[in-house]
């Protein structure tokens, strides 16, 4: 049932984010243009307000992409379990987890296209004048070589491993991020009068006390040991596998803080639901 949701999500949220991310690489390709333009031009006069425009509403898409995500996460997540629609959400046989592990999954992986597609926009400009770019191949492709050879010495199991550890880091980070704003809204939510209000202040008293807890957490684990611990296995490794200890620490660190949040939130959800 949680396949689903997640496609139901999919379809929801993709009917906002689709079109934005579209214009954004499309403004990045017309930036791409003017640059071009301007290369070329040798009287700027109107061009020069015409590209200065473009540059603008291509900074513009950027930023609305990544806006988009963030309004997409809250708000699929307020409207569909939280106002009206919740009526009929809850009535399906899935359970709270299912529920918010859908929209924490989807959610999460907007925010990771949103910035792989922020980064693909930078690529697409400059593909568009990659050949007014004077690049000495040869040149490049010895460095290119010379790099491929210093990976394939490290290792290239391990490269491989600290990419896929990134990108669970990432995404660990990505439903972290979404997990202050369900708790902050399951908290508000269940108050009869001022939701939104309280929602808003509870977001940011969770963030006050998560930059309280995290300190005090460093050194929980520090008087527990964990800590020398881990510097002790690092001394006793190779530096790969040292670079793999401090990526698997960062995950656990990051899951603490989603149990953190996410127990006080399913617990609102299923005992404290309070719908309009």
């Amino acid at each position: 049932m949680l396949g689903k949701l997640i496609k139901h999500e999919f379809k929801g949220s993709g009917r906002s984010m689709v079109p934005f991310i579209l214009v954004c690489l499309g403004l990045s390709v017309l930036a791409g243009l003017s640059i071009r333009g301007m290369e070329n031009l040798q009287d700027y006069g109107w061009f020069t307000v015409l590209f200065g425009i473009v540059i603008f509403l291509f900074v513009a898409g950027l930023i609305a992409v990544c806006v988009m995500a963030l309004v997409v996460c809250i708000e699929r997540f307020r409207k569909n379990l939280l106002g009206d629609e919740g009526y009929l959400m809850f009535t399906l046989p899935v359970s709270v987890d299912e529920h918010i592990f859908s929209k924490l999954i989807v959610s999460s992986v907007w925010f990771v296209a949103t910035w792989l597609v922020c980064m693909l926009a930078f690529v697409l400009m400059f593909l568009c004048n990659v050949d007014l770019i004077e690049v000495n191949w040869s040149e490049f492709g010895y460095v290119m070589s010379e790099v491929w050879g210093r990976l394939v010495d490290f290792g290239l199991v391990h490269i491989i491993g600290y990419i896929l550890e990134l990108l669970v880091l990432i995404f660990a980070a990505c439903c972290v991020t979404c997990m202050q704003f369900y708790s902050a809204m399951a908290i508000g939510y269940s108050f009869s009068n001022h939701k939104l209000l309280l929602s808003v202040v509870f977001f940011f008293v969770i963030n006050v006390a998560l930059s309280i807890l995290q300190p005090l957490l460093l050194a929980l684990t520090g008087n527990a040991g964990l800590l020398d611990f881990m510097a002790n296995s690092a001394q006793n490794i190779s530096g790969p596998a040292a670079v793999h200890l401090v990526m698997l620490g960062a995950f656990l660190y990051a899951l603490v803080f989603f149990v953190i949040l996410y127990i006080p939130t399913r617990l609102l959800l299923k005992y404290r639901l309070n719908l309009p």
